[in-house]
């Protein structure tokens, strides 16, 4: 990997993982609803402790100065309009396919739809920031999505807010914290 590509990799990595972090607690709190208190509470305590480490990593690492000989720039963003187009699709895709799978009667499957959607925006993401590591985090969420449809396809429902939700955002939990790994490790 060159001092480009590398610079290209690591540019936005805070802001990345707080955004997994974020869209993974939200995941694991919106779908464990259905679950024993105790059991409920205690992944909401791991999902909020892993945000928190996330937020802690952000702030030591926006501390520290750039190591890979790249300036910090104040005003620039890492997310061009390349990215801006991949959420904007991802949103129509989100609501509008949401929308019909409840108008087709099968409201159940909103979060397996939005796991979907959520996963397979990662193939997009991985190609134009150049990161490999998000191609395996989107084959993971889109497969959770994916099962959520076989679930329910095998006359079952409430295991689908357990499967396409809550692993989904420990999915993105973990990456986000994955995010903060030694470059050794998350070049490989």
């Amino acid at each position: 990997m060159n001092q480009r590509q590398a610079t290209a990799s690591v540019r936005g990595r805070e802001v990345g993982a707080q955004i997994a972090g974020v869209f993974g607690l939200v995941f694991v709190a919106i779908n464990s609803t259905a679950l024993a208190g105790a059991l409920r509470a205690t992944l909401l305590v791991i999902a909020g402790l892993a945000l928190a480490a996330i937020l802690a990593l952000s702030f030591r690492s926006y501390r520290q100065p750039r190591t890979d000989g790249a300036e910090r720039s104040a005003s620039g963003s890492p997310f061009g309009w390349k990215y801006w187009l991949i959420v904007a699709i991802e949103a129509v895709a989100l609501f509008g396919g949401s929308r019909l799978i409840s108008e087709m009667g099968y409201p159940e499957l909103g979060i397996a739809w939005v796991a979907f959607i959520v996963g397979t925006h990662f193939f997009a993401l991985a190609v134009i920031f150049r990161l490999a590591r998000f191609h395996l985090l989107g084959a993971i969420v889109t497969v959770l999505g994916l099962a959520g449809f076989a679930i329910r396809a095998l006359g079952h429902v409430e295991p689908i807010a357990l499967v396409s939700g809550v692993l989904s955002g420990f999915t993105l939990l973990a990456f986000g914290l994955w995010a903060f790994a030694p470059s050794a490790s998350v070049h490989r």
